[in-house]
């Protein structure tokens, strides 16, 4: 899977070369980070979900480790056309390099002050206000909301995506407009991680082709779920059906920014193939950013939906949403996010009691040492309910911590 999609994204930067023969310019980015912090907890009730076990936090395999590093490459040309990749080297959820976007876009020329783009690749619809930095990260702390760790992991799309925009600046006005409509295929397996293991918080994006590993639990081993793995591939297509997304962005000034997105991957739950179940997975999201002055600006994001697979072998709804506070003065920048969120398990599936909840606080302070290098402080408290723990006799309520010290590269 992955020798095509490479073949894909080799076939948009050589369509980009076709359609303009002018100079192509490059444009670079990278960012990385690597911390000292715990390492993982030695029962497996809070061992990660790569690990095998029910944990909804995530911790390294070793005290002093690599997170991600991320590439991002822009090319631009003298036309409409231009193309980016973002891609990484991690650690989880397969160790090595991967592609987590590539896309070729057009954007001629405002008509009557109306922008239109497109584009057409693989790529996250654009319903976060926090991962805003290089590559899909955050600039705000080393470790995601619970919501936009499972986009993260699970949300990607294979398509085209359309947008027009009414800048405020163009008729005399401090609102900025902008309808967003996307069709796509090739994210049939999401839900899937969802169902079982319920919302985490971590920064690891699944590259395009790559597998994640979930605990095995005991409900899927047998009965109607028997043919469900303990893996997920979150962008392969299974049921050649296309799904869909539309979007409104409302800005105001440089100050207030508002995204509302509704999401359905129109999968067919009945499809098996590639050893793996097509999800109908639909969910709205709404993210609004608030600057209130030099020093403080304010992030929130709610997401609601629903996930279904087989002949409501399982069926859940899910429901999440986080306020993140960030201050900043000189060099010195603190971050405060609360995590609430929880999965309801509607089907009648015997032993597969998925239903679960939880809330998490996260605290981080931040010191620029230099314009490249910043340096860290991050603590995470976690407290989940996960009902399929009493799968293996362990106590439903878990609570969770990890304190890391990481240190930020950014080029250039």
């Amino acid at each position: 899977m992955k020798a095509q999609i490479i073949r894909q994204i080799v076939l948009l930067i050589t369509a980009l070369l076709v359609f303009d023969s002018a100079a192509v310019e490059l444009t670079v980015k990278a960012k990385g980070e690597f911390a000292i912090s715990q390492t993982e907890p030695a029962n497996l009730v809070n061992k990660t979900w790569f690990s095998g076990g029910t944990g909804q936090l995530a911790y390294p395999e070793q005290t002093f480790s690599a997170g991600p590093q991320l590439l991002s490459i822009d090319a631009a040309t003298a036309s409409p056309f231009s193309a980016r990749v973002n891609a990484q080297w991690h650690a989880r959820p397969e160790n090595g390099f991967s592609v987590t976007e590539a896309w070729l876009s057009w954007s001629p020329l405002p008509i009557q002050g109306y922008r239109l783009r497109s584009r057409l690749g693989y790529f996250y619809p654009q319903l976060s206000l926090e991962n805003t930095d290089t590559a899909w990260s955050s600039p705000y702390s080393s470790t995601f909301s619970a919501i936009n760790s499972w986009v993260a992991e699970e949300v990607r799309t294979r398509g085209g995506e359309f947008s027009i925009s009414r800048p405020g600046r163009f008729f005399q006005s401090n609102h900025n407009w902008t309808g967003v409509v996307g069709a796509f295929q090739g994210n049939d397996p999401a839900g899937t991680i969802l169902a079982w293991r319920g919302f985490a918080l971590h920064n690891w994006q699944t590259g395009i082709g790559e597998r994640v590993n979930f605990a095995n639990y005991h409900s899927i081993q047998a009965g109607d779920l028997i043919l469900q793995n303990p893996w997920v591939e979150p962008t392969r297509e299974l049921d050649h059906r296309t799904g869909y997304y539309f979007g409104l962005h409302w800005e105001y000034g440089q100050q207030t920014r508002i995204r509302a997105y509704y999401y359905d991957n129109n999968g067919d739950p009945l499809v098996f193939s590639h050893q793996q179940y097509a999800w109908r997975t639909r969910f709205t999201s709404l993210a609004m950013q608030h600057i209130f002055n030099e020093h403080w600006q304010f992030v929130a994001q709610w997401l609601q939906g629903n996930t279904l697979m087989g002949p409501a072998a399982v069926d859940a709804d899910f429901d999440a949403w986080f306020l993140l506070a960030h201050w900043q003065k000189d060099k010195l920048s603190a971050t405060v996010r609360y995590d609430n969120f929880k999965v309801d398990d509607n089907d009648l599936t015997p032993a597969d009691n998925n239903t679960g909840d939880g809330q998490a606080v996260l605290l981080a302070l931040a010191y620029q040492l230099h314009s490249q290098f910043q340096v860290s402080v991050e603590h995470v408290w976690l407290d989940s309910d996960q009902q399929n723990r009493r799968q293996w006799g362990w106590p439903v309520k878990q609570q969770q911590a990890v304190s890391k010290l990481v240190f930020t590269w950014r080029w250039p």
